[in-house]
Parts: structure tokens; C-alpha cells; sequence
């Protein structure tokens, strides 16, 4: 089975130990050993304390031990594989499993719908957004964890599981027998016209389906008058290596390169085969921030470089790395291990230093090689003429790993209560606890619906009377009790035990200072109030609706997204931040740099 970015071939177990030794023995203060001599002091070691170990040692958590080691000495996306793993991995890139068609997570502790996936068993039978969790197949479900509780939900086409919900609003357990059936997940979970002739892409993944499933977004946004693109990258994990290339390929001209790939053991470089689908005067904007990584990187790095595209958000996470996998056993366990590093057009390396320990190392050594000389100290190398690379539009550009967006997007501060909220999933709680009324009245929910101040309030009384939420502090309130904590201390230690804060005039300083960030607590509700009233109508119309008018309603707040509209609403300022600069501009910049190194 091909996975792009994870290739799979034959390996063995002895090799992978081999492997940890050999590479740790390449430490800076350890000179490299011999492979089979370093074969067989690893095996004479474990031979060693599974025979005169003081107590009887697990081979496998010996083994486990030794695996797990590896991150130390080489990357973090270097790991070996349970078959468990295995397989959520291979279904994670396939994009398809049997399952019954729902989002779950743990609220409070109980395994909760999150919302379940239009046209699935689940959605079919009526199970509904914040539905509780009690017992799968008859079991229990207290203290279940997450990753078992998919286990037990998922299983072979046509099977049956049944599941005990507790919903809000009726008094005894619901239960509901559910016929698995096949879940696609779509790697576009939303598109849609943000203006007349914008139209607008949510690219969450790059699994099997994600080149069909973009095409088929892009043809439907063409019927409905779309003249220019944003595709949204934005928390993109990546995923297979030639669903990054095939999605650039529809934006490019054929012959342009896409990506490069260099490794002790390869090196490969992929073009496009064909013109893309999209016009390449279409102007297009790509959305990307710290979690976008990996192929989203390639595909945004791609276009960065043929100045197909303006980059608006923030820089990516740089994850550009490539991962082969080896089985190494019948039994399904494997080992995913980095052989190389992605590189742009023209010559950017997508990797991050932190991605990869040794990916700086490795780089200078190419580069040695290839201009015939040792880099003796990498520390003191002259990086500049590696560090700038320039577009085909001839803009200037940085290495050091991700994508860094022509147009930096700073998304403003959230107050610390509203931060509060949305972690604690308030909004999403409440809509639950507020849709038997709403449905009672009969009330429609949609688009175009507006939360009532009453909802409002009831949101605000709800908040104040969840004990967990208010049992959270701001920094400022926390930082009064620590002065409260401190002036104790040094009270007792000048000898004056018997006083407390409570008899100093601090006191009342103290008290009226914590009422004072109380109040602030209480006020933010109301300066935010059109804030509160969206998180609320976001919930409830996903609950009570679908995802995509949910997701269409959230898109009109979006600062980065609005950004990105401005610059596609205004072809000068488009042009201007994807043009060439400026020939003078240009020379007097250089002129400047030299005239300040003199100084130097």
C-alpha cells in the first residue's frame, strides 16, 4: 500500500535496534562504531539481563524502552508503531472506516456527542449534538477512554452497536442500535462564496479523496459566478505526499517544480504533469497558520514560490520532514522513520530546526558536498546567502523552516473570559442545555436567526452558576491571592504569628482589589456581549442545523479570512504585494545593507 508521504517496505526488527545504537553512537562526544560490532553489544546486553537480572524482567517493556529512545537521538515524528496505531493511521489516510458517523469527546468527564456527520446512521437515527455517552454494547462508559470508546464504535460494515444516551430534557437512557456503515471523511468539510466572485475552500486534511473532493468544491464555486480563489489551509495536518502535489498541480502551469526531497538515501523532485484546472490569472489567496504542516506546507510553499498565490495568516508550523514506514513484523507493528527533508522550488527547506534534530546538520553537509568542501563549524558558517531565496517574481524570501505569509495576519487578543468560555466549552454546553426549550417554542434556527438578549442573559446566569467555571482565575486574581499568601508568610516570619491578613489594614486593600477584578469578570460579559450572542448561535446552529451553515456564520468573523478578502477586493494592493519589487527600490536596499555591514 502506497501513502505518498509514508511509503511502506520490508524491514526487521533487529535492524530497527541496530538502528537506535548506530545513530547514537553518532553523538558528537562518541566517535561511530562498527554496525555489526554495535549489532551484537545490543544483543549481549539484553541477552545479559534477561539471564542475571535481579528480578524477571518484561521482554517487551525492555523492548518498548529501547524504541521509545529513539526520539531522543533522532526526530520527534520518528517513532515505532503498536498495531493499534497501525491501523488508526491507515485509516486516518485513507480517509474511510466502518464506524456509526459522530464526533466524540470527553465534557466533564463523560463521553459526549459532538455532533454527528450528516448522512450517517447516527444522524439518520436522531442522535443529536451534546447526547451523553452512557453505555456501549450495555457497558459502562465511566472512565472509558477516548481512544477505546472510537474502538467500541467502530467495527466492520453491516455489524451493530448499541449505545445508552442520556440527552438533556428526557429523564430515562436512550437507547439507540446503530448498523455500522462505511464513514467517508471529507478532506473538505465546507466551501462556499464569501462575495459575489470570491469563493472560499476549507482544506482540513490530505487524505485518499482530497484531489477529487477540491475539484469537485472548485467546479461547483465556478457555477456559482466564482473569479477568484482563497483556499483555506489553516490547522491542516498534512498528510499524503501526492495528494500535496496533485492539489498544487491544479493551480500550476505543467513543468513547474512542486517539491524536492533530500535524504542520505534519496532525492526526488516532483512537477506538475499538467496546467491546472484553475486559471492561472485567477487570483488566489491561501490561509495558513502554526498549525499548518506538513503537505498543507508544500502545497502553500509551492505557490508561494511561482507567485501563484498571496500567503495571508501566520507563519506555518514547518514540519518538512518525510516519513517511510516499514512494517516489521506479521502482527502489524511498524516503524515510521524520517529519510528526508522537503524542499520548495527554489531551494527553501520547509523543516524547522526543532522538527529535526539533525536537519541542520544534514543540510550543511549537502551543501558541502556539493561545493567540494568540509563544514568544519556550522556554527559559524556564513547562513545568509543560504538563508534568502527569491520567488520566480524574484521576492525576497527566508528560510529556516514553514511558510512565512506575505501578508502577517495578528489575531486580536481574546478576553481572558472569553478564552475561558471557549475552553471550557460553555457555548457548546448551554446550546444543549437551551435546544428542549427552543424546540418546545418552536423557534427556527437558521442563517439568519438573531440570539434574543434573553438567551443572552440566561447564557451570562448559566456561566455564573457553573462552579467550574467560575472556580477559574484570571492572572490578575490569582496574582492578589499570592500577594494575600505572601504577606502572611512574612508576617509570621518577623514572629507576629498571631496576626493574619484580616487584622491588617492590607485587608481591606486586598478585598477591595479582588471585588474590583470580580467586577472586571463580570463586565467582560457585557463588552462582549455580540461575542457571547455568536458563540450561542454558533452552537445552536450546528446542533440544531448543520456544520456548514454553522461554518459559513463563523467565516463572517474571521479577522485572517477578511484579510484575505480585502487584498483579492482590491486588485492594485493584490498585484502590489505578488509583483516583482521595485529595480530601484531594489538597488537602493542593497546599496543600504552594504553601507550598513561597512559600519559594521
Amino acid at each position: 500500500m502506497n501513502f505518498g508521504i509514508l511509503n511502506f517496505r520490508n524491514f526487521f526488527v533487529a535492524s530497527l535496534s541496530a538502528l537506535c545504537l548506530a545513530n547514537a553512537a553518532t553523538d558528537k562526544q562518541t566517535p561511530p562504531g562498527d554496525f555489526y560490532d554495535e549489532v551484537s553489544r545490543l544483543n549481549k546486553v539484553l541477552s545479559e539481563v534477561n539471564r542475571k537480572y535481579v528480578e524477571d524482567v518484561n521482554p517487551t517493556e525492555l523492548t518498548d524502552a529501547a524504541l521509545n529512545g529513539i526520539r531522543n537521538i533522532l526526530d520527534p515524528h520518528t517513532t515505532v508503531f503498536t498495531p493499534k496505531d497501525y491501523e488508526g493511521l491507515k485509516v486516518s489516510m485513507e480517509g474511510k472506516f466502518g464506524g456509526v458517523g459522530i464526533t466524540i469527546s470527553l465534557r466533564d468527564n463523560i463521553l459526549t456527542v459532538i455532533s454527528p456527520l450528516s448522512g450517517t446512521p447516527a444522524f439518520r437515527l436522531g442522535i443529536r449534538a451534546g447526547d451523553r455517552i452512557r453505555k456501549i454494547d450495555g457497558k459502562d462508559t465511566k472512565g472509558l477512554s477516548l481512544d477505546d470508546a472510537v474502538s467500541k464504535l467502530r467495527g466492520k460494515i453491516g455489524t451493530d452497536v448499541t449505545v445508552s444516551i442520556e440527552r438533556e430534557g428526557v429523564p430515562d437512557l436512550m437507547d439507540f442500535t446503530i448498523t455500522r456503515a462505511e464513514i467517508i471523511v471529507h478532506a473538505v468539510p465546507y466551501y462556499g462564496m464569501v462575495t459575489s466572485d470570491i469563493g472560499y475552500i476549507k482544506l482540513a486534511t490530505f487524505s485518499d479523496k482530497t484531489t477529487s473532493d477540491v475539484e469537485n468544491a472548485i467546479k461547483n464555486l465556478q457555477k456559482q459566478g466564482m473569479k477568484k480563489i482563497i483556499l483555506d489551509m489553516r490547522y491542516n495536518p498534512g498528510g499524503l505526499l501526492n495528494q500535496a502535489i496533485e492539489i498544487s498541480e491544479l493551480f500550476l502551469k505543467k513543468g513547474n517544480v512542486i517539491v524536492s526531497t533530500r535524504g542520505r538515501t534519496q532525492r526526488t523532485e516532483s512537477r506538475a504533469r499538467r496546467d491546472g484546472m484553475v486559471k492561472a490569472d485567477m487570483p488566489m489567496v491561501v490561509l495558513v497558520n502554526q498549525g499548518s504542516a506538513s503537505a498543507a506546507e508544500i502545497v502553500s510553499g509551492a505557490l508561494q514560490d511561482w507567485d501563484r498565490a498571496l500567503i495571508v495568516g501566520k507563519t506555518s508550523f514547518g514540519k518538512g520532514s518525510v516519513q517511510t514506514i516499514f512494517p516489521l513484523d506479521n502482527q502489524g507493528n511498524a516503524l515510521k522513520l524520517t529519510t528526508a527533508f522537503y524542499y520548495l522550488p527554489f531551494g527553501r527547506c520547509i523543516n524547522k530546526p526543532e522538527n529535526g534534530i539533525k536537519g541542520l546538520s544534514l543540510q550543511d553537509e549537502e551543501e558541502a558536498e556539493e561545493e567540494g568542501a568540509e563544514v568544519k563549524d556550522t556554527a559559524k558558517a556564513d547562513t545568509a546567502k543560504r538563508d534568502t531565496f527569491y520567488t520566480n517574481n524574484g521576492r525576497m524570501m527566508f528560510g529556516g523552516g514553514g511558510i512565512t505569509p506575505d501578508v502577517d495576519v495578528e489575531l486580536s487578543p481574546m478576553p481572558w473570559v472569553m478564552q475561558v468560555q471557549e475552553r471550557m466549552a460553555m457555548y457548546f454546553k448551554f446550546a444543549v442545555k437551551a435546544r428542549p426549550g427552543l424546540d418546545a417554542s418552536g423557534v427556527k434556527i437558521d442563517a439568519n436567526w438573531n440570539v434574543p438578549d434573553s438567551l443572552y442573559k440566561q447564557f451570562k446566569e448559566y456561566c455564573m452558576k457553573d462552579t467550574n467555571f467560575m472556580k477559574v482565575k484570571s492572572n490578575a486574581l490569582v496574582g492578589v491571592d499570592q500577594l494575600e499568601k505572601s504577606i502572611i508568610r512574612e508576617q509570621n516570619y518577623m514572629g507576629d504569628s498571631s496576626k493574619t491578613v484580616s487584622d491588617s489594614v492590607l485587608a481591606t486593600r486586598i478585598s477591595e482589589m479582588r471585588k474590583a477584578l470580580e467586577a472586571n469578570r463580570d463586565a467582560q460579559f457585557d463588552e462582549n456581549k455580540e461575542y457571547i450572542k455568536d458563540g450561542i448561535k454558533r452552537e445552536l446552529l450546528t446542533a440544531m442545523v448543520n456544520d456548514s451553515v454553522s461554518t459559513a456564520f463563523s467565516l463572517k468573523r474571521d479577522e485572517q479570512l477578511k484579510e484575505a478578502i480585502k487584498y483579492l477586493s482590491d486588485m492594485n494592493l493584490y498585484k502590489k504585494a505578488i509583483s516583482a519589487p521595485d529595480k530601484k527600490a531594489a538597488k537602493k536596499n542593497d546599496k543600504a545593507k552594504k553601507s550598513d555591514k561597512a559600519k559594521k
